[in-house]
């Protein structure tokens, strides 16, 4: 059983299905990897995430992200700067997402937003614009002593 304090680090897999302005539906399939650490006497924590994800969409391309999470037991958030590689008919994207999920021990579910820092300025084709949709993941602690906690 892991103590207050205690890094929590997880991996798995992680799905996505979205919108996107500018683009047809994608669905996303990766892994992801998070460190947390919880408060000495509280639920809260906060963390780091990293993810990678083949978007199937013409032709199938990488999606990544990196950046911060936090939250209040099952209930959290995550700030991450991401990259879409091109496709057929749009450019490659950057730009920050945020994702309101609930997690319980091992699955989670989100709900990504994400905003692209520009509208493919300077491309001869358009960026994937605004993308919103739905995540889930099962992740599980791979440090013996992270068991018992919440593992997003």
């Amino acid at each position: 059983m892991g103590r207050p304090g205690d890094p929590v680090v997880s991996v798995g897999g992680l799905f996505s299905y979205t919108g996107r302005e500018n683009a047809d539906d994608a669905v996303g399939a990766g892994v992801e990897g998070s460190l947390a650490w919880y408060g000495q006497r509280s639920f809260a924590w906060i963390g780091a995430v990293v993810q990678a994800q083949l978007v199937a969409d013409r032709p199938v391309h990488e999606r990544l992200a990196l950046g911060f999470q936090g939250g209040f037991g099952p209930v959290g958030a995550e700030l991450s700067m991401y990259t879409e590689g091109a496709g057929r008919s749009n450019a490659r994207t950057y730009g920050a997402q945020i994702v309101p999920f609930i997690a319980l021990p091992i699955a989670y579910a989100g709900f990504r937003l994400a905003l692209p820092f520009d509208g493919g300025a300077g491309a001869t084709i358009p960026s994937y614009g605004t993308e919103y949709g739905l995540v889930i993941g099962l992740k599980f602690p791979i440090n013996p002593r992270a068991f018992g906690h919440s593992l997003h």
